[in-house]
């Protein structure tokens, strides 16, 4: 007994050392390779993909979306869904444009977007027209369809525009029809009418 007990204590005693070592899973975060056959993976996908670039004067701009597809055998075209782009003009402004879906070509910087456009300038205009040609290259943009945008002096329709002079100027082409807001005249009270 003398022998007997403190060997079995001793056994018992390295088994619940050893135990856990045998037992234990591999629980921690690993980083590894999908085990795909590469005739599954037929195109490159990134879901909140990101690029930024600068334009032809070294201002930066950026190119987001919710996910980033490159085209089958072409790795200049990127179909993008929810892009955004943000950009600077050349006065300092700062104009962000997003759609619903898009197509970057990177090497020309130029973005295709449809499914409904929206063009934001920071002095406080903003556009909206089904589709839009972006060329963030050289801070210009212009579009085919009809335009609806209202700013700080008031609405505007278009047959399309084109935003010119590297990014400072907006210009509505084709049938236009302009609202100002009016100002009332000193004097006047509120519900006058300026002529």
């Amino acid at each position: 007994m003398k022998v007997l007990l403190p060997s079995l204590a001793a056994l018992l005693l390295a088994l619940v050392v050893v135990w856990p070592k045998l037992a234990m899973e591999d629980k921690r975060f690993q980083i590894g390779f999908a085990n795909l056959p590469s005739a599954k993976v037929e195109t490159l996908a990134m879901q909140n993909a990101r690029y930024f670039g600068v334009d032809e004067s070294n201002r930066p701009f950026a190119v987001t979306s919710d996910l980033a597809v490159q085209e089958p055998g072409n790795s200049d075209l990127i179909h993008l869904q929810a892009p955004k782009a943000d950009f600077t003009s050349s006065s300092g402004a700062n104009i962000v444009v997003d759609a619903v879906t898009g197509l970057y070509h990177q090497s020309t910087k130029i973005l295709d977007l449809s499914g409904g456009v929206n063009l934001y300038h920071d002095a406080g205009y903003e556009l909206h027209t089904p589709t839009a040609v972006i060329d963030l290259g050289h801070n210009s943009g212009k579009g085919f369809d009809p335009v609806d945008g209202h700013g700080p002096q008031g609405r505007i329709e278009s047959t399309g525009f084109e935003l010119a002079g590297k990014g400072r100027e907006i210009i509505f082409t084709g049938k236009a029809h302009l609202s100002l807001k009016g100002a009332s005249p000193k004097g006047q009270g509120k519900g006058a009418k300026s002529r």
